[in-house]
């Protein structure tokens, strides 16, 4: 699995329940419906963080392909360009970043 992870902080001004309205019924079905190679998608929310500590971020999305050239291949769609032009209607900063993931347990 070629797997990636999007950190999201929300657009100053939108409630935590607006952002995640937002990402839960406007922005994911963009991905969900629109790449043909995308196996998995998930949102994970934060709700907080521990006593004394910020919050760094909102939300991390989970997204996984079979493979590198299947992202590539989605990556390259108007779908791509559309999901990121998206992001400006709920988030005020994001990134990108590729992944292993280690079951341990």
């Amino acid at each position: 699995m070629f797997r990636v992870h999007i950190w999201m902080r929300r657009k100053e001004g939108m409630s935590a329940e607006e952002f995640l309205d937002y990402w839960l019924n406007s922005h994911a079905p963009i991905a969900r419906d629109g790449y043909t190679g995308l196996k998995g998608y998930l949102v994970n929310a934060v709700t907080r963080a521990p006593e004394g500590a910020e919050v760094p971020y909102d939300g991390v999305a989970e997204l996984w392909w079979d493979d590198r050239d299947a992202f590539r291949a989605d990556m390259k769609s108007d779908v791509a360009r559309a999901s990121t032009d998206d992001l400006a209607n709920f988030t005020s900063a994001f990134g990108l970043l590729f992944v292993d993931q280690h079951s341990v347990k």
